[in-house]
């Protein structure tokens, strides 16, 4: 198994945020305050930010230069450029953000119905980067890709509309910035159609979620840790770890999830 692309060594971490505010969703939001502790943690600790080429790199078994820290952005908030870069820049790190390229034309709400709630409550929050705010932010340091249209989830469409979602969406950010050659799956959610599907629409890498165990990884099903404002101190360490991201995503990380997830419903 390559250890680096199963976010499993220390060479090479890969992490999932979505939005930096003070208010927002508590699982897809984190504090400015709680993210920059994260950054000055990852720089006391020597880390540099990954970019796509450094993706590659590790795709192809190769040790990087120094421990490596791939910053990803899911959704592309607005508070990704008014909140995250900032700080980001300050600490010396870069993003890479996963666009819905229709909602970036216009700056729109966020509008699947997992998030029409927390939209309805945080519309501020829940609102779309535009593109001279994506211009602006590849100007200093950040990098793009694809989330698709209309953040579905991905295993249930037929294969037209599969095809659809990954291959127009590459498109659109491909025609606004020149390239597109990463996705992250909406939910983190995929499966091995998925995973062809992705291929086929001109996708060299793609992002995943622990849904379950994810003890695979391959350039399109890369597992990512998330991130949210649960992530003090010693939570946020732990996740650092090579043994701490290989719990996680192993089946005690999955047994966990569920535990939690039947706490909330209880």
């Amino acid at each position: 198994m390559n250890h680096a692309l199963a976010n499993r060594s220390a060479n090479a971490v890969f992490l999932a945020y979505h939005s930096v505010a003070e208010r927002g969703a508590p699982f897809l939001t984190v504090s400015p305050k709680l993210f920059e502790r994260h950054l000055a943690t990852l720089r006391r600790l020597r880390f540099r930010s990954g970019t796509f080429e450094d993706l590659a790199v590790v795709a192809r078994g190769e040790r990087l230069p120094a421990r490596t820290v791939f910053l990803t952005f899911d959704d592309g908030y607005r508070d990704n450029h008014s909140t995250a870069m900032p700080l980001l820049k300050e600490y010396g790190f870069r993003p890479l953000v996963f666009l819905l390229p229709r909602h970036v034309d216009g700056g729109l709400p966020f509008d699947w119905p997992e998030v029409a709630g927390h939209c309805a409550d945080h519309p501020d929050e829940f609102r779309s980067l535009t593109w001279p705010e994506v211009d602006e932010m590849a100007g200093e340091g950040a990098q793009f890709g694809a989330h698709t249209l209309t953040h579905p989830h991905l295993c249930t469409l037929d294969d037209e509309s599969l095809a659809t979602e990954l291959g127009q969406a590459r498109a659109l950010v491909a025609d606004r910035l020149g390239r597109c050659d990463t996705l992250a799956y909406p939910f983190g959610q995929w499966d091995e159609r998925v995973e062809r599907a992705a291929a086929a629409a001109g996708y060299d890498f793609a992002f995943s979620l622990p849904q379950g165990p994810q003890e695979a990884a391959r350039p399109r099903c890369i597992p990512r840790v998330n991130v949210d404002l649960r992530d003090n101190r010693a939570r946020f360490a732990f996740k650092l770890s090579p043994i701490g991201r290989t719990l996680l995503l192993s089946s005690f990380g999955d047994r966990m999830r569920d535990l939690r997830r039947l706490r909330r419903q209880r």
